[in-house]
């Protein structure tokens, strides 16, 4: 697929900055989500157990043939993210457990913070107060822990797993992606090699936000 379609982590994050989360349930209707495109009208809805069986074995043999693949050197072109993690600790590059811990110490601040903040509410104390632990709370949860999520996702993006996991959400957005048709519904994508030789990155990218929306990995 183009480089410019959106990844998993991407299309959570347009998710994240174009639907607020309680309109989400307005969008599903039918186990499905309908949205119009170029005078024409699409969804995408759940995998039948067929589909899911279909995903399951494109999975399989896409993990068997990443775990086999080398490059010209003879070396793996895919590594595990373990693996990965060791290799950018030893060359000095990051230290990736130093950003989950950074992660987890935030997290646990922000809980703190908001336990604080419910006390201040309960004591009615004044708007200066509140508004405080308001602006810090934010503060961690929208910027800090999300930019060290940033980082990490960088640092580890190439690892085997977030490529499968990449290569997953191309295959849901295929599978369950339809446009009506004569008042029906059938197939975006013929095959997934039609998909992901599709060049309509607009209509791409809103059928894999959507299908992330109505099915998350």
């Amino acid at each position: 697929m183009s480089e410019k379609r959106l990844k998993a982590e991407d299309i959570v994050k347009e998710m994240e900055e174009n639907f607020q989360l309680n309109k989400i349930e307005e969008l599903i209707k039918d186990n499905a989500i309908q949205f119009d495109y170029n005078e024409k009208k699409y969804r995408v809805r759940l995998l039948t157990m067929s589909e899911k069986d279909e995903l399951d074995s494109l999975r399989r043999k896409k993990f068997n043939s990443m775990l086999q693949e080398k490059d010209e050197q003879g070396n793996y072109v895919y590594l595990k993210e373990s693996a990965l993690i060791k290799i950018l600790k030893e060359r000095g590059d990051v230290d990736i457990e130093v950003i989950e811990d950074k992660i987890n110490k935030l997290n646990s601040e922000a809980v703190n913070l908001q336990l604080r903040l419910g006390e201040a509410i309960s004591k009615n104390d004044n708007e200066l107060v509140l508004n405080t632990y308001k602006d810090q709370i934010e503060e961690i949860l929208k910027h800090k822990i999300p930019s060290l999520r940033t980082e990490k996702s960088l640092w580890l993006g190439f690892s085997l797993e977030n490529a499968i996991l990449s290569f997953v959400s191309q295959v849901i957005t295929y599978l369950s992606s339809e446009v009506l048709e004569e008042n029906k519904w059938v197939k975006v994508y013929k095959s997934f090699k039609e998909f992901q030789e599709n060049q309509d990155e607009a209509l791409m990218n809103q059928l894999a936000m959507y299908s992330m929306v109505l099915q998350p990995m």
